[in-house]
């Protein structure tokens, strides 16, 4: 089915080449997917925070 409306915005798409996926699966239309994703990934770094890792190198004693 080619006719219906994004999931996102609510938008019409008129033809099936105006619907794209989002990462999470869900259709959205072509002029929104962009910032769904980005919203997306968004929350899924929010979500788990990257470690802090400790530098073991050569300048390891000197005070910066």
């Amino acid at each position: 089915m080619a006719n219906g409306s994004c999931l996102n915005c609510g938008a019409k798409m008129s033809c099936g080449c105006q619907r794209r996926t989002a990462v999470n699966g869900i259709a959205a239309c072509s002029s929104c997917v962009d910032a769904l994703n980005a919203k997306l990934n968004a929350e899924k770094a929010a979500a788990n925070p990257t470690p802090v890792q400790t530098v073991w190198g050569a300048n390891r004693y000197k005070k910066l």
